[in-house]
């Protein structure tokens, strides 16, 4: 073929394929924007943990947004802490992932988000099997129930309880505290019966001298490894994850590192265990089976 019969060739395959690279990227701007790709910048991360439909269906935020939960209590965590904690689980699966698969189990809270157990006099079963509690419009709209849920009443007892669903993404702990308030209520509790079940969970975070700790439980029917990152400062690179334990039952890690999985270990249990344990349970199954 004649050089120049191929150089026009290449020119026009050029002049084809410059319109095509520039549809890619405009596309995938697009998508970034719009939820299809993870956003690259903290405005942009910040501005989705705004959206709550985006962070329900999306499980790497999602997580973020437990994390700060759980890290802050308060009605709603701070978005930047939540982006902070998305940083911290993306560097850490990037970092581990082929040698510790178990990084990439999800941190649960200790109940399920967006229910409440309450418990109420027994005049409103009716309205409660109709899908409304009377008490329920005189707290912030935000705390009003999305539906509620019938869930049972024991034969001669004066109260009955129910499922309070919040189609925001609250805390239900501080939830809680206001319904207790309202009249008939007579108790009110996270929904910790539809995750604890007496097994640990898969990843612990913990925040011990100042420094950002995650620690992961690799189960079957028993524990068959523990692993403990740390996850460094964010600099120029951004964040970086370090590798400070991972062992196996019958190995001894140094008596630094039992001690910061001791705090860690204690610090949940401390927020969540004496508050939420099978004692707990015992007691809110007495608060429905007895006649008060």
């Amino acid at each position: 073929m004649h050089t120049s019969k191929v150089f026009h060739l290449q020119s026009g395959w050029h002049q084809w394929l410059i319109p095509v690279l520039a549809l890619f990227v405009f596309i995938s701007c697009d998508a970034v924007e719009n939820g299809g790709e993870r956003p690259t910048s903290d405005r942009q991360k910040l501005a989705r943990f705004s959206n709550d439909d985006f962070v329900k269906a999306n499980a790497d935020y999602f997580e973020a947004w437990e994390l700060a939960l759980w890290s802050e209590g308060g009605l709603r965590p701070d978005p930047e802490e939540a982006v902070m904690f998305l940083d911290h689980r993306d560097v850490i699966r990037d970092e581990f992932t082929e040698s510790l698969p178990e990084v990439n189990d999800m941190f649960t809270l200790p109940w399920e988000p967006g229910a409440l157990i309450v418990g109420a006099d027994i005049r409103h079963i009716e309205d409660v099997r109709d899908g409304f509690f009377r008490f329920s419009n005189e707290l912030p709209f935000e705390m009003q129930p999305e539906s509620l849920e019938f869930l049972d009443h024991e034969e001669f007892s004066n109260h009955f309880f129910f499922l309070a669903y919040f189609d925001e993404l609250l805390n239900v702990e501080e939830v809680a505290k206001s319904w207790r308030q309202l009249a008939d209520v007579r108790f009110t509790d996270p929904d910790y019966l539809a995750v604890f079940a007496g097994t640990p969970f898969s990843v612990y975070p913990g925040y011990v001298n100042d420094i950002h700790y995650y620690l992961f439980y690799k189960t079957s029917f028993v524990t068959e490894r523990t692993t403990l990152i740390k996850v460094e400062p964010r600099g120029l690179q951004g964040w970086g994850a370090e590798l400070v334990a991972s062992f196996v039952p019958g190995e001894q890690p140094s008596s630094d590192v039992r001690d910061i999985i001791r705090q860690i270990r204690s610090d949940f249990n401390d927020r969540f265990f004496d508050q939420t344990s099978m004692k707990r349970v015992e007691k809110l199954r007495e608060r429905i089976s007895v006649d008060r």
